[in-house]
């Protein structure tokens, strides 16, 4: 047993060697990419809800969910930036079940004890049932909460997490084993993805919280959400929610 117990362990150091130097080519083959820019804008967003809404208005059990769904974004953007774009991509349905507990949660404080003793749990789709029927957020649609996003998206994300569409693999016809590629059509996929992730889950905290960012309040979060929230929806958000998000950032 020690003499193969010795060349398992050769061949880690040499796997070890092989896997570092390909992610090095990889962040150099990626990391120029102006989506990745994009991408980190969006992040940036995602941080500034964290701090402005969630910090100061949710209990800090309920708070804890959000703040996985903000490590996710940050997990998924790195796995993107060496090409991990299954693991990428299941970070982002992971944001989504988290930012939807966090909801969930603030609003349930007994099923939040219940949940951190193991005697509590709650699926997906009741989640977001709960966040179709939630009376500050119903009265907008859920196209504009971003309800029907994050509904789709996970729909989407699933067949990521469960390699269940051919395009979502990893693997190929010539490869057994694939931890990541460089390939630019896998890269747009994913940057589609966080994109419609990201502007579903600021539609919806901004929907929610609606009546904390009228008028002058909270203005720097309202400016960097214009990197993660689209035209169109910026401008039914000073619509419906009268909540302005600027369209030109000076």
């Amino acid at each position: 047993m020690s003499q193969l117990q010795d060349e398992i362990d050769v061949n880690q150091v040499k796997f070890f060697r092989n896997w570092t130097a390909q992610a090095a080519k990889n962040w150099k083959a990626l990391g120029a990419n102006d989506i990745y820019k994009a991408s980190y804008r969006r992040l940036c967003a995602v941080q500034a809800i964290k701090t402005e809404l969630v910090v100061p208005h949710y209990k800090a059990g309920s708070a804890a969910f959000f703040f996985e769904a903000h490590n996710d974004t940050l997990v998924s953007h790195v796995n993107a930036s060496i090409g991990a774009w299954r693991s990428a991509l299941q970070a982002l349905r992971s944001c989504e079940e988290n930012v939807l507990a966090a909801i969930y949660y603030n609003d349930h404080p007994v099923e939040l004890e219940l949940w951190e003793t193991g005697k509590f749990q709650i699926s997906f789709s009741d989640l977001l049932k709960y966040a179709e029927k939630h009376p500050r957020l119903s009265k907008f649609g859920q196209q504009l909460t971003g309800v029907e996003t994050i509904h789709t998206e996970y729909a989407t994300l699933s067949k990521a997490v469960h390699a269940s569409a051919a395009n979502f693999r990893m693997t190929d016809a010539i490869s057994n084993v694939l931890l990541w590629n460089v390939d630019p059509v896998k890269l747009s996929m994913w940057a589609t993805r966080e994109r419609r992730v990201i502007e579903g889950v600021s539609s919806l905290m901004v929907c929610l919280h609606s009546t904390l960012l009228q008028g002058t309040a909270l203005t720097q979060l309202r400016n960097v959400l214009h990197f993660s929230i689209s035209s169109n929806i910026r401008k039914r958000l000073k619509t419906v929610a009268n909540v302005t998000i600027p369209e030109r950032l000076s």
